[in-house]
């Protein structure tokens, strides 16, 4: 096949160069997404000439764009004889423009109908940032980076386990459950596992949805993740009563002064009173000087700022606790460590404390399914305090779910609720109770 090179407009100083050549039938032309300097065109040898008075940046830029022309030129070769080999007959001009497009953006293969479902999972990765998701938002980076990690240990399993890229067509019952033992066998937990399950049905079916194939399999109940409800802890009243009174060390091993453990400590106690997020928590100690200074230096009872998560206002009452520690500090909280360094901390102060009660827990181990026995305080994390909070003032029943809500920054009541640390044998203690209680007062 002959290609000629061409000026889209010769007469400007700078222009597009076009391909010209007979494909099916009829005298076509493709803008190569290359422009070039018009002055330095050479019409017999369809490149650009570079001459001796020229300087040396000007001929390096020459022979950068003749390697470009080369290469696309081999290009629309290329992609021709894949097409042919993939739809085995000559594609038409449709389909050779769309391959065109594709591999003009870098895709892997000319047309996407004959991706792996490797290479789809990338593009579908890749696209992710400019595609909304069902509430009309972008797609949150959180998310993007979770399908990162579950297409990483995809590509990781098809090359160990499979020995080559995946097609659509690959998956069923006995590939998904290889998919998990190549996970179990990590180490990682059963509700991981699950994590990654929901993200390969999501693939499979988006993909199912553009007509890229037509395998049923996430459609099948051996594709609905399985996970295992964890029992996330948190401090009962009594114990933040325990928390917030307890003395804790003022020097280290050898003398030198130790104040880490009550930084912690009371940092650990205002996340537990207020609701607020780490990230608004490490905001605390200016957002407390200026609401103290605001308030003639004093303590105010409420606390107004715009949560760093969710970009929305929310004010916070300080209660009783919150406000002991910050009088405490005259409204000069100290700075917060770093996230790692704190949950270090946290489980110390509270093994000071003696809030080291076992708790049974469900097992998350494929290999391991009988309950575990942990100490309360091995299990405590900064994010422990939110939970408190939450589950504190829910048990209370002094606000209703939307005021809770309001507080703690969910969306929804379904998200707020599967948070809260309440279990159906404490629900139905309550319910029992109310029922006892409404039945004595009518026989009254």
């Amino acid at each position: 096949m002959n290609i000629s090179l061409q000026l889209a407009r010769p007469h400007n100083p700078d222009t597009a160069v076009i391909a010209q050549f007979k494909y099916d039938g009829k005298k076509r032309r493709l803008g190569l997404d290359v422009t070039v300097p018009s002055e330095r065109w050479n019409k017999g040898k369809q490149r650009l000439k570079t001459v001796g008075s020229m300087h040396v940046n000007e001929v390096k830029d020459c022979e950068v764009l003749n390697t470009l022309l080369e290469a696309r030129e081999a290009l629309i070769r290329s992609i021709i004889h894949e097409l042919t080999m993939d739809l085995g007959k000559a594609p038409s001009w449709e389909e050779f423009k769309a391959g065109w497009t594709r591999k003009l953006k870098g895709r892997q293969r000319a047309s996407v109908h004959h991706l792996t479902f490797n290479q789809w999972v990338d593009e579908f990765i890749s696209n992710a940032p400019q595609r909304l998701n069902g509430k009309g938002q972008q797609i949150h980076p959180r998310t993007i980076q979770k399908y990162r990690t579950v297409q990483a240990q995809l590509d990781c399993f098809a090359m160990r386990c499979v020995g080559r890229l995946l097609t659509f067509d690959d998956w069923n019952r006995e590939l998904l459950a290889s998919y998990k033992r190549f996970r179990a066998e990590q180490g990682v937990s059963i509700n991981t596992i699950a994590k990654d399950v929901k993200v390969l049905k999501l693939w499979l079916k988006e993909a199912y949805v553009r007509q890229l194939h037509d395998n049923r399999a996430h459609m099948e109940t051996y594709f609905n993740p399985s996970q295992v409800k964890t029992h996330k802890v948190h401090l009962t009243l009594s114990d933040l009563a325990i928390l917030e009174a307890v003395e804790l060390p003022k020097k280290a091993r050898y003398g030198q002064p130790l104040t880490a453990m009550e930084t912690v400590r009371d940092l650990f106690l205002l996340a537990c009173w207020t609701g607020v997020r780490i990230s608004d928590l490490k905001r605390f100690p200016e957002l407390v000087k200026q609401a103290w200074k605001a308030n003639g230096n004093s303590c105010p009872t409420t606390l107004s700022f715009v949560q760093a998560k969710t970009n929305s206002k929310v004010e916070v009452p300080l209660l009783d606790t919150p406000q002991r520690i910050i009088n405490k500090y005259k409204g000069r909280l100290p700075l917060a460590m770093n996230e790692q360094k704190m949950n270090v901390t946290i489980k110390k102060v509270l093994t000071h404390a003696g809030l080291t009660r076992v708790m049974e827990l469900p097992s998350t181990d494929p290999y391991k399914p009988k309950p575990k026995k942990q100490p309360l305080n091995e299990l405590v994390t900064l994010h422990t305090a939110r939970r408190t909070f939450a589950t504190n003032m829910y048990s209370l029943q002094v606000l209703s779910v939307n005021e809770l809500m309001s507080l703690t920054g969910h969306e929804s009541e379904s998200a707020l609720k599967a948070y809260l640390n309440i279990d159906r044998f404490e629900t139905s203690s309550k319910a029992s109770q109310k029922i006892r209680k409404a039945l004595e007062q009518r026989a009254a």
